[in-house]
């Protein structure tokens, strides 16, 4: 399992936050959840779709005003190509958000 995702994991459970998962192929969204509304929120969202991307989650933490990380995890179990794409994919993700934002 990823370092980073342990240490951020361990750290948000310690200052006592409820932490929400959402995997997309090899990057994780590990979110702050602050209330039982934000869980029941989320529950909702992820069981009435079919077809998810990263834009989407990140859109729906944006409108709900939920904090997130993002790790992204080497998958043993894809082969080497599809970790390559699924990385290339994900920093792409990044640039162009961060390019939104600035």
């Amino acid at each position: 399992m990823n370092i980073k995702y342990r240490l951020l994991c361990k750290r948000l459970i310690e200052e006592r936050k409820r932490v929400g998962i959402i995997q997309y192929y090899n990057v994780l969204f590990i979110m702050e959840l602050v209330s039982d509304k934000d869980i029941w929120s989320l529950e909702q969202w992820v069981n009435g779709i079919n077809n998810i991307y990263m834009k989407d989650i990140h859109n729906w933490c944006r409108t709900h005003f939920v904090k997130y990380h993002t790790v992204f995890v080497y998958r043993k179990e894809y082969p080497v190509k599809a970790n390559i794409w699924n990385g290339y994919s994900y920093i792409r993700w990044r640039m162009e958000r961060m390019m939104n934002l600035g």
